[in-house]
């Protein structure tokens, strides 16, 4: 470690004894169920996941389709086209 990498971290430790209140476990990570912080930290999670899986879905129904697309043409394909 250099001396940089070092210094941060007695500085940070140094910082974690002075402001001992600073490093509790907020409502989400002590484990409250009914605090705001936690169902707030629930619907952000349910509406990520409401927001990716379409999207995640979206891009691999167009991957199907290239798929599909590409076994649809390859009759079509002229292999004199690709020679050298």
């Amino acid at each position: 470690m250099n001396r940089k990498h070092t210094t941060g971290l007695l500085l940070l430790a140094l910082a974690m004894l002075a402001w001992p209140s600073a490093i509790e476990a907020c409502a989400v990570c002590f484990g409250a169920p009914d605090s705001p912080m936690t169902k707030g930290m629930q619907w952000g999670i349910a509406s990520l996941v409401l927001i990716l899986v379409p999207v995640l879905g979206g891009v691999g129904g167009f991957f199907v389709f290239l798929s599909r697309r590409g076994k649809a043409y390859a009759q079509f394909e002229d292999p004199e086209l690709f020679k050298e």
